[in-house]
């Protein structure tokens, strides 16, 4: 799951962007509607917090635009601007949820996965190949009957592969899933986490590979008997 924080209070955006990442996925954070806009046109969201009044305008402008998106993200409106008209406004104007600050750590959650659970964006809470399972949002793993806590990044990883078994995922593609676009990687950290995560599955008897295509990516499949 990839999130955006539109959010121009830095305190504000990097503790609900706290709050998002305990969720499983990434969360960019941008602090204007301008930045806003470069993100969308970078990167596809499954959940949008924003924040109404921001430096550059009316972020309003940002939620009708989205919600008229085929592949839009769900999205909650996170302001001070909690009159029942401005709570109309923001509805009618393609919000999913609007919550006013201050708000309860616990009920945003609590909404966000009450948005994320509607019918159009479901998605399956485990994903699976032979004897490997991956529960979404708890980073949690099952190998051979055996269960792990991967970390973050590990799980990510696992998670992307298994939504495109038996197919190559190239390597940038790959980035772009499992980090954020102000993340500063070096060259080899992401070969270093898919060999460790090679590693652990292979350990607990896990019955896929995965496969490096050199200068291509990487496609995970089952492993063939030996």
């Amino acid at each position: 799951m990839r999130s955006l924080v539109i959010e121009d209070e830095p305190q504000i955006g990097a503790y609900v962007s706290r709050l998002l990442g305990q969720l499983h996925g990434i969360v960019d954070l941008v602090g204007s509607i301008a930045d806003a806009r470069q993100a969308l046109e970078n990167f596809k969201y499954d959940l949008a917090i924003i924040d109404r009044m921001l430096p550059d305008g009316d972020a309003l402008q940002v939620v009708t635009a989205l919600s008229q998106s085929p592949d839009r993200p769900a999205i909650i409106m996170l302001t001070s601007r909690d009159a029942k008209e401005d709570v109309v406004d923001g509805l009618n104007g393609g919000a999913d949820d609007y919550l006013g600050k201050p708000f309860e750590p616990q009920e945003l959650i609590a909404r966000v996965r009450a948005v994320l659970r509607r019918p159009r964006l479901l998605a399956p809470s485990v994903l699976s190949l032979g004897n490997v399972e991956l529960h979404l949002g708890s980073n949690e793993a099952v190998v051979a009957d055996t269960k792990i806590l991967l970390r973050r990044r590990e799980a990510l990883i696992l998670g992307a592969l298994l939504m495109r078994r038996d197919r190559v995922i190239t390597r940038a593609a790959l980035i772009e899933e499992i980090y954020g676009f102000d993340d500063e990687i070096e060259s080899n950290t992401l070969e270093a986490q898919v060999s460790r995560l090679r590693k652990k599955l292979a350990e607990l008897g896990g019955d896929v590979e995965i496969r490096s295509m050199r200068g291509i990516g990487y496609i995970l499949r089952l492993a063939t008997p030996r």
